[in-house]
């Protein structure tokens, strides 16, 4: 009947409900672990971690009435399996079934190297060598000539720091097109990108063809002009290059800037100075004010004086021009008969120095009442009878050592480049002075140029001030005693008086040199364009 059909065979149903009634009254009830997986000969012999390998039985495994029931079954199958594996006293049989197993296993793959890992160079047929020429060189394969032009350099490394270019066929900023700027870093040759600093100081990534060089800004010669060959060998400063007709436009040196129109096959490059865009650049300086005015402790005695003269060559700056003290006083004659005319200053290689090379003669820098550093006028003629009248007491007082002024409006050439890279080598002109002498004007003390020279001098280069006044007779001191190491230490009045200088930075200069003054002060002086000072200075 169905009842003992169920009794017979239960539904899993009602075994399952069995097994929790059981399981609720406590009875123990036999579960059965999942068999255990089946493995090789070869792998039980190197992985079974129950094999000690020293003859021994397996020890059994302690007994658990729960856990363990029903297990009889796999227990003699890993016992049947394991039996004599890693027996000591046995045949071999273990090492023959090992070889036998590793026999079977196929051929090594094709790219795989000893240790049967996959090597994916082992495809690779072997490197085909190139024949070499009789000179021993390789051959090209290609079609392509053997005799290619070697590229460029400016197309490898870049121009050189310091190069003018004009920017040429930029197509998303084609107003930009025909501006001049300055190379200020080397070519980065994963881009092929140079830093171009333009006027304004805005530096630009540009590439190699978007690039042409120029002479603008650079001090040149004219030669070869037919329709004007007075102007042959004429020195001038090369402006901007006109693209459409390839002239430059020129302005001679002659003290009015006159300005030419000059093709650029009629213009010999003399020379590139800095510009102060560079020193304001975030670029790579060309030098540094700090390091170059702490050489022999600022005072210049370690080197002589030609070495001092070619190590501004170096800097890409010009050397100074000095007046000479006896022009000075010829100009004073001259303008008592009403004939005064400016005086001609002589290069830095024409003054007088021994043997040994040291000099023979007095430099004294002049500190005038001005905006610039180097301001384009001519000076003011009350300043050249003043100067003029300090000239005659030095050379009353010490003719064996004439002096030779250095005065900001005559120390270079009537060229707006010659300016600028003045105005960058300044701290270093004061630096190879043996003196500053300050006409005491009426604004001299509100000029920051004027606060600024007075600083440098005394703090940072240790050089006496003199004070110089317009009027009353310029007394040269009569004491001889040194006030320092040096050819220059000598003081020309004892006469000293305590007086504090305003701070650079709040004094009167021109809006377009403030930030290049600033930068100056911050870097040169110790407490920066903020702060003033205290100093000594001996009046004349």
């Amino acid at each position: 009947s169905r009842s003992s059909v169920h009794r017979l065979h239960p539904s899993p149903r009602c075994s399952a409900t069995a097994t929790l009634r059981a399981a609720m009254e406590g009875a123990p009830q036999k579960v059965k672990r999942p068999p255990r997986p089946k493995q090789d000969r070869e792998s039980k012999r190197w992985d079974d971690p129950d094999s000690d390998g020293d003859g021994d039985e397996d020890e059994k495994e302690a007994f658990h009435p729960q856990t363990d029931q029903g297990d009889k079954e796999d227990d003699d199958e890993s016992e049947e399996a394991l039996k004599g594996s890693d027996s000591e006293d046995g045949d071999g049989d273990g090492d023959a079934d090992l070889l036998g197993a590793t026999k079977k296993c196929g051929k090594r793959a094709k790219g795989s190297n000893g240790d049967g890992l996959w090597d994916p160079l082992a495809d690779l047929g072997p490197r085909k060598k190139r024949k070499a020429s009789a000179g021993g060189a390789p051959q090209q394969t290609s079609g392509k000539s053997a005799s290619q032009p070697m590229p460029s350099w400016e197309s490898t490394f870049g121009f050189p720091e310091g190069t003018a270019v004009c920017l040429v066929n930029l197509q998303k900023a084609p107003q930009l097109n025909g501006q001049v700027g300055v190379v200020g870093a080397p070519m980065d040759r994963a881009t092929g990108r140079c830093q171009i600093i333009m006027r304004d100081g805005v530096v630009k990534s540009l590439k190699q063809e978007n690039l042409k060089e120029v002479m603008t800004g650079a001090v040149v010669r004219l030669h070869g002009l037919q329709g004007a060959a007075e102007l042959n060998g004429r020195i001038a400063e090369c402006g901007d290059l006109d693209l459409a007709s390839g002239r430059y436009n020129v302005m001679l040196a002659d003290g009015k800037e006159t300005p030419k129109s000059v093709k650029g096959a009629n213009l010999e490059l003399v020379k590139r100075y800095v510009s102060p865009v560079q020193l304001l650049s975030a670029q790579r300086k060309p030098f540094d004010w700090a390091d170059e005015l702490r050489v022999s402790d600022g005072d210049g005695t370690g080197r002589s004086w030609s070495e001092q003269l070619a190590h501004l060559v170096e800097l890409k700056v010009p050397a100074p021009r000095f007046v000479p003290g006896q022009a000075l006083v010829a100009i004073a004659d001259q303008a008592a008969d009403g004939t005064a005319s400016l005086p001609e200053p002589i290069s830095a290689d024409k003054v007088p120095v021994d043997e040994e090379g040291r000099l023979t003669c007095r430099l004294l820098a002049v500190s005038l009442e001005r905006d610039v550093c180097i301001p384009r006028d001519a000076p003011r003629e009350v300043d050249l009878k003043r100067l003029a009248v300090a000239a005659k007491a030095l050379l009353q007082h010490d003719p064996a050592r004439p002096p030779y002024f250095l005065i900001p409006q005559l120390c270079v050439k009537a060229l707006p480049c010659l300016r600028g890279a003045a105005t960058c080598a300044w701290p270093l002109y004061l630096q190879l002075m043996q003196g500053l002498v300050c006409l005491d004007t009426q604004y001299r003390a509100h000029k920051a140029w004027c606060r600024s020279d007075s600083i440098l001098a005394s703090i940072v280069l240790s050089k006496p001030i003199y004070l110089l006044p317009l009027q009353g007779d310029v007394i040269i001191g009569a004491n001889s005693f040194a006030s320092g190491a040096g050819e220059g230490g000598w003081l020309l009045s004892d006469r000293g008086e305590e007086t504090t200088v305003a701070a650079p930075g709040d004094g009167q200069v021109l809006p377009v040199e403030r930030p290049f003054l600033e930068k100056l002060c911050t870097e040169v002086l110790p407490d920066g364009a903020r702060k003033g000072a205290k100093l000594t200075l001996y009046r004349l």
